[in-house]
């Protein structure tokens, strides 16, 4: 069973195809209550009932989470290689910096101040913690403790979404090897636990609002989206940390991480304003067709 298996039910309660195009939208069905946050841990979780034996998990969008992360690597220089990305979890000789999280609610989270946004970006870097394996575990304990809320609010159908750039390829792949080779998850464990979230890479959906002139679809990259959807703005390659790492420039470290926290929630914004947009088009362009349908029809039945 899936977590849109409520357009089915709608369908089955007479809704109109109207209707359910527009729950598909928003991602839950009309009859659904939102809950607040402070009854999170608390309050029983409501189900709309059916005539069946079974009872579905609804969609609360106010007990979600969408989890922004960008980490930063370190590369010794006999380990540098031209045009490639240089890191490996499993090389000693390199180092997981840490980098920034942060944890929004899809209801409240996305009308904020830039201020409130900055005040919700949490820093977790190496030279914080005693060692790497600390600073891992830290970041196990954040994503863990998010995953069990937002799954004990659904019974345990819906997850928690992990969001950012290139994630898919780079952050999280490197981030649960480094849970295996310090111990902190078994390899079956750490399967296991990589499963109980879902992931948005940006870099992937970003494909649908550029336009593609063939049909090898390639994600976009970081400075792509920027250049679409912020003014101004351009990030260095990651490879420029690695001289600030050298130089004990923590602070640069940290204040550009947080910058590409503050502009991957922006695009995370961007585009979703554009698939709705899209969405409204497809509508529309659903009732034209319906309408020249009608009027075909009518002036043939005139003929």
């Amino acid at each position: 069973m899936s977590d849109w298996d409520f357009l089915y039910d709608m369908h089955a309660l007479g809704y109109s195809a109207e209707e359910i195009a527009d729950a598909s939208a928003c991602g839950y069905a009309p009859y659904e209550r939102l809950i607040g946050e402070d009854d999170l841990q608390d309050e029983p979780l409501k189900t709309h009932k059916k005539k069946t034996k079974k009872s579905l998990t609804r969609l609360y969008p106010e007990r979600c989470r969408v989890i922004f992360l960008d980490f930063e690597f370190y590369v010794p220089a006999q380990l540098r290689v031209d045009n490639t990305f240089c890191y490996n979890p499993w090389d000693k000789a390199s180092k997981f910096l840490g980098g920034a999280i942060m944890i929004a609610n899809p209801v409240r989270d996305f009308d904020i101040s830039d201020q409130q946004l900055h005040n919700k970006i949490k820093s977790m870097f190496l030279w914080n913690y005693k060692s790497e394996r600390e600073l891992l575990v830290d970041i196990y304990n954040q994503l863990n403790k998010i995953q069990k809320q937002v799954k004990k609010s659904h019974n345990n159908r819906v997850s928690p979404i992990i969001c950012g750039i290139g994630i898919s390829s780079s952050d999280i792949p490197i981030l649960f090897e480094l849970f295996k080779r310090y111990h902190i998850l078994s390899n079956a464990d750490a399967f296991r636990f990589l499963n109980k979230f879902r992931l948005i890479d940006l870099s992937q959906l970003a494909i649908a609002s550029f336009n593609n002139s063939n049909n090898f679809l390639y994600p976009k990259t970081k400075n792509e989206l920027l250049n679409k959807y912020t003014e101004n703005v351009k990030f260095e390659s990651g490879t420029s940390v690695w001289g600030l790492y050298e130089e004990k420039n923590f602070k640069k470290i940290e204040k550009r991480t947080r910058a590409e926290i503050y502009e991957t929630y922006h695009c995370y914004k961007h585009l979703y304003a554009d698939f709705s947009r899209f969405k409204r088009l497809e509508k529309n362009d659903n009732k034209r067709q319906k309408m020249e349908q009608k009027n075909n029809i009518d002036n043939n039945g005139v003929d």
